[in-house]
Order: C-alpha cells, then structure tokens, then sequence
C-alpha cells in the first residue's frame, strides 16, 4: 500500500515506547522529519519511534523512526 510523504503542518500520533502523544511535522528534508509534540516526552536520543496518521476516523501505522534530538525541558518544582 502506497502511504503519501509527510507533509507540514499534518498531525500524527508518535508512539514512543510506552507512551503516546500527538505531534505537529513542522518541517520535512528528504527523509527526515522534525516533529514538535503536544506533550513532553521523556526518552533518549536514537529510541525508535513509531509514527501513524488519521484516515477514515482511525489511527494507522505508517512507519517507524528514530530519536535525532531535542530539548531538554526543566522540571517544575510545586512547592506549596
């Protein structure tokens, strides 16, 4: 089955070991993808991911990829 290139601005579902989370493609080269995530995730650099898109009202896999990099964010301390 044909599955179209990533295009900017789609939105995924990114499977990244046991956690899910949405993502925005915010820039694509060749076969490379940056992806922002709707929520931090924690993983390390070269974890494999999984990557699937909306069709017909389903999430369907259509590939796999793995960590480049990212942003460390800073935890939040609630002291209250």
């Amino acid at each position: 089955m044909y599955v179209p290139k990533l295009s900017r601005n789609e939105v995924l579902l990114v499977n990244i070991g046991s956690l899910s989370t949405g993502g925005r493609v915010i820039a694509t080269k060749a076969d490379l993808a940056k992806i922002c995530l709707t929520n931090p995730v924690c993983t390390e650099v070269d974890e494999k991911i999984a990557l699937s898109r909306r069709v017909e009202k389903h999430w369907r896999l259509i590939g796999w990829g793995q960590i480049q990099g990212g942003n460390t964010i800073k935890p939040v301390i609630d002291r209250q």
